[in-house]
């Protein structure tokens, strides 16, 4: 009834010219949502784009930890085994190292012997051409 009463003092001019200022006042007043809007939903789309970047760096930092630290587990069992097998080689070259001294140890044993026993053959060949030498020269 307001508007009609407002329309009925007014001619069809000044009613196209309300009419008129009303729709652009109701175009800007919808402009402005739509910037106020846009504006809104910019920010929000820029704050998520930081949120998820923070995001995925804290993620990938996680990860690459979780990662070290596996790895640096399989690396310590590596280390585990290589010391292992070290220690199997050490003590089978020291085993091959205390044959080989035995060995060596016998077998001067087995010289000494054989060169005393060579030297007592000398001697009694010895004993025995003076024995040989003192009959032919007695003679």
């Amino acid at each position: 009834k307001g508007k009609k009463d407002k329309f009925a003092n007014m001619t069809e001019e000044e009613k196209i010219a309300y009419l008129e200022q009303q729709r652009l006042a109701e175009e800007e007043m919808k402009a402005k949502r739509t910037a106020l809007l846009s504006k809104y939903l910019q920010d929000k789309l820029e704050r998520e784009e930081r949120v998820s970047k923070l995001n995925n760096l804290k993620i990938t930092h996680h990860w690459r930890a979780l990662m070290r630290d596996l790895k640096s587990q399989e690396l310590k069992k590596d280390v585990d085994i290589l010391a292992q097998t070290f220690d199997r080689i050490v003590d089978r070259k020291n085993s091959i190292i205390k044959t080989l001294v035995k060995d060596l140890n016998d077998s001067e044993e087995q010289h000494m012997m054989s060169l005393r026993s060579h030297l007592e053959n000398v001697d009694k060949l010895i004993a025995n051409f003076l024995h040989s030498v003192a009959i032919y020269a007695g003679r």
